[in-house]
């Protein structure tokens, strides 16, 4: 079983939320997009397109075939990586404060009494989230804001689903329907407060999707040397570089950043996103190697695990 590296860019169309903390009244964002709320679109999207109702036996297909990177935020040439140093907290060669003012906004909104009309008492709350444009001054031109990622995709059958490869595009087929990843990625839906507009994707029409053929991933943005080992994805990063997915903890990784526990909701006999599934306390991107060390990309949604 062979892995094909592929990078992807997308157009942010609408403002992006994905998930973070709340603090007071207000539900920040994370600055990229973690591999499970990609996955989850790209099953959602694919099942449709296979005209299958089988959400669970596609989502778990494509965790086989697909090992997913984190898509971080990209003017269209600089890509926008957080990073830990000894100063402050910088994303790309940004501050975090330049970097917030630049592509980070924020929305007021409350629920609404139906019989009075008036803000219902605690309900008011700000959702901060990624601005489809650069945020400059008055009279600058706006430009647009993008999403750049890498994925591998491996050529395997299952017994109804299969994936074929070729030089700019893959597809994945279930023997009666041939659904193309640049047509299944064409536009998404991703994170959240879809219902008002939020998380609209667009693949980019010039570098969309591109077959990449480098091992050194430093190459596109990001760090270490990747190869294909025994069917495993392994990533070879040295020492002062930093992490650019969640790593699991290992108590002999040494490596200074932050730790957060990292759940997600997992499809049960009750329906979607009824059970929690606990990943494990995990360091963060950004977090800052202090030692050479190899990682395999796990089938957990990206996140990387110490070998």
């Amino acid at each position: 079983m062979s892995w094909y590296l592929y990078s992807l860019t997308f157009r942010v169309k609408s403002p992006l939320h994905v998930g973070f903390h709340k603090v007071m009244r207000l539900f920040q964002t994370r600055v990229y997009v973690p591999a499970r709320p990609f996955w989850g679109a790209l099953t959602a999207k694919l099942t449709r397109s296979l005209k299958s109702s089988n959400y669970r036996e596609v989502g778990e297909f494509l965790k086989k075939v697909m090992r997913f990177g984190y898509l971080y935020l990209s003017d269209g040439n600089n890509l926008f990586i957080l990073k830990y140093t000894d100063d402050v907290l910088k994303f790309g060669n940004l501050p975090q404060i330049e970097f917030e003012k630049r592509f980070i906004s924020s929305l007021t909104s409350t629920s609404i009494e139906p019989y009075s009309f008036t803000a219902e008492e605690g309900m008011l709350h700000d959702v901060e989230f990624i601005s489809p444009y650069e945020i400059h001054k008055e009279n600058e031109e706006s430009k647009p804001v993008f999403l750049k990622g890498l994925l591998w995709i491996s050529e395997r059958s299952e017994e109804k689903l299969a994936v074929q490869t070729n030089e700019n595009n893959f597809s994945i087929t279930d023997g009666k329907n041939d659904v193309k990843f640049s047509d299944l990625a064409d536009t998404l839906q991703i994170g959240g407060e879809r219902k008002y507009g939020f998380g609209q994707l667009r693949l980019d029409k010039k570098n969309g999707i591109r077959k990449v053929d480098t091992q050194d991933l430093g190459a596109l943005g990001f760090n270490g040397i990747w190869k294909d080992d025994k069917g495993e994805i392994i990533l070879e990063l040295k020492k002062n570089e930093f992490i650019w997915s969640h790593v699991k903890y290992d108590s002999d990784l040494k490596i200074k950043g932050s730790i957060e526990p990292v759940v997600g909701r997992d499809w049960s006999d009750k329906g979607a996103g009824r059970e929690l599934r606990f990943h494990g306390l995990c360091w963060v991107p950004g977090s800052i190697l202090m030692e050479n060390k190899t990682f395999k990309i796990t089938e957990e949604f990206g996140i990387w695990e110490v070998i």
